[in-house]
């Protein structure tokens, strides 16, 4: 496949790009028209030759393609604005022009650094996304992409880093007259505040909340919500597509030898953060009571997935439950917690390793369930919380006589 020659990239503000491909002597322009669009379903963009080696002519035949494309398919268009083409990549440009010459300074690549920072950590989240979604912008920075960064054991200096790179192209967005707002990202007080965990009476509110939902609307969605968290509780699932993934066929019981009467449910979970595949058992109550009704509810097939099942963007679908439990629980009054940090989906996640610690089970144990690091349990999931402290204090001290 014929690469672009980067050097002829032009990018303008309504998103079009123009450009040479390195065995080509003409022009060549794309834009972005939506990945739901049937013509364009891979890659979302329309992409054709301007047939003339002339820049200028190229610029307007490019601006002919594209009045043209969307006065023709308006009725059908997705109007979903490409944040990476129309933002982040301008920006990166402009970064990696400033100091590519600066070869006296130490940090001549800062461009190339914060190109990695996007393209190998950042740019995922913003697949599908409409910057113009000016509230899901916002979620998606202060709940997914913080707490991912805490989960790899970010320091709050390299969380703000990454922070800093989003902030600087939402800034000369805003300037070029792309976006009206800047949204808010998190501060250095809150990167630095310990995620904390739910109570499991917290969550039983969320969930009758869904019910509630359900009630006034009518709307099965809220059923299938219910399903998602209680699923991601159940087992200490990293909240998002490594359970929305999961299908009916990935499910299996295993019987004990010893009690053939117990059922353990497991799921195989695929693409995982830290490997291509992994096991998780699940809440002998979620086993019993909640499972057999999901099967119930969903009429589905092997391959269908198990949760949402007639959800086909499932990107879209992380982001709109994200989005959803972080509305019920501020409703509810739970969703700021007293030191100024906030409980968003992946806190469930928190409450998984609580439970499990106060019942004595060991850290190896919770962190292989968990599918991390021994050492990612101590210090992100339990740190040195009030409960963390109370239950440590129980196994030290629980049976030592009082000195008198």
């Amino acid at each position: 496949m014929p690469k672009i020659n980067k050097e002829t990239i032009k990018v303008f503000r309504n998103g079009i790009s123009v450009y040479k491909y390195q065995n080509k002597q003409t022009y060549f322009c794309r834009f972005y028209v939506g990945r739901n669009n049937k013509q364009y379903s891979k890659s979302g963009r329309f992409e054709k030759s301007t047939k003339t080696k002339n820049i200028n002519e190229a610029i307007k035949i490019a601006n002919d393609y594209y009045r043209e494309w969307f006065t023709t398919n308006h009725s059908s268009v997705i109007q979903h604005r490409s944040f990476d083409i129309e933002i982040a990549q301008p920006w990166l440009r402009y970064r990696t022009i400033k100091y590519k010459n600066k070869t006296h300074l130490k940090k001549n690549d800062q461009g190339e650094r914060d190109r990695a920072k996007w393209e190998n950590f950042l740019k995922p989240y913003f697949d599908d996304v409409d910057y113009k979604d000016f509230e899901l912008v916002e979620t998606i920075i202060n709940d997914q992409i913080l707490s991912d960064l805490k989960d790899d054991g970010k320091s709050g200096n390299t969380i703000n880093k990454y922070m800093s790179v989003l902030n600087q192209m939402f800034k000369r967005a805003k300037d070029r007259g792309i976006i009206d707002v800047i949204p808010d990202t998190p501060t250095e007080v809150v990167m630095n505040t310990p995620r904390h965990p739910y109570t499991n009476q917290e969550l039983n509110l969320i969930n009758r909340k869904c019910d509630e939902e359900y009630s006034k609307k009518e709307d099965k969605f809220y059923l299938e919500l219910k399903d998602y968290f209680n699923l991601c509780r159940s087992g200490g699932f990293r909240p998002g597509l490594e359970v929305l993934n999961i299908k009916k066929k990935d499910f299996q019981y295993l019987t004990d030898a010893k009690n053939p009467k117990l059922r353990v449910l497991e799921f195989t979970v695929y693409n995982t953060k830290t490997k291509p595949t992994h096991k998780v058992t699940c809440n002998p109550f979620f086993t019993d009571k909640i499972f057999p009704e999901i099967l119930e509810r969903n009429s589905i097939k092997d391959d269908d997935y198990l949760l949402f099942p007639n959800e086909k963007n499932r990107n879209n679908l992380k982001n709109k439950v994200g989005k959803i439990f972080t509305r019920l629980s501020k409703e509810l009054g739970l969703y700021y917690f007293k030191d100024g940090g906030t409980r968003p989906i992946y806190s469930i996640r928190h409450t998984y390793a609580t439970e499990l610690y106060k019942k004595g089970v060991t850290i190896q144990d919770i962190a292989t369930s968990m599918n991390t690091s021994e050492r990612m349990i101590m210090s992100v999931y339990l740190g040195l919380s009030d409960q963390t402290l109370v239950e440590r204090h129980k196994r030290v001290y629980g049976n030592m006589k009082i000195i008198k």
